[in-house]
């Protein structure tokens, strides 16, 4: 028994110093590795979409898109985040929510369509001025 407890001691006193030193750790990490904003999501026509960090909504600019075999709703976004960012924010965020890469035309900004199931997003962004806009429609296909 006299071996359990010590044992159990050092066990004990490892957990608490570990403990201790947990708000130190977290602090480092948070040092070495950079934050980001965190993403917000949007619904449009009924369907979620991530907007990236740095782009916020704007109220004055109205868009508006007819295309056979697509209609929904649309919001734009403004920000000083880099296009070519915003695009690889969705190249990368978009297959993680289940959208399959349906065509795409980039250039310093550019132009990206998803689809899953029956429902299409795109995304076109472009600069001008030192600002970014950001504008996402989302609508359901024909079948």
């Amino acid at each position: 028994m006299g071996g359990f407890s010590h044992k159990s001691i050092c066990a004990s006193t490892l957990v608490r110093e570990i403990l201790n030193l947990f708000p130190a750790l977290l602090l480092l990490v948070s040092l070495i590795v950079p934050h980001a904003a965190a993403q917000t999501n949007v619904v449009i026509a009924g369907v979620s979409i991530p907007i990236p960090p740095g782009m916020n909504r704007t109220t004055d600019q109205r868009i508006e898109m007819t295309v056979p075999g697509f209609k929904g709703g649309q919001k734009a976004y403004q920000g000083g985040v880099d296009p070519n960012e915003v695009i690889t924010f969705y190249q990368k965020r978009m297959p993680l929510d289940g959208w399959n890469p349906y065509a795409s035309l980039v250039t310093g900004g550019g132009l990206l369509v998803y689809t899953r199931n029956n429902q299409s997003v795109l995304i076109m962004v472009e600069e001008s001025n030192g600002e970014t806009t950001l504008a996402i429609m989302v609508g359901t296909t024909n079948p």
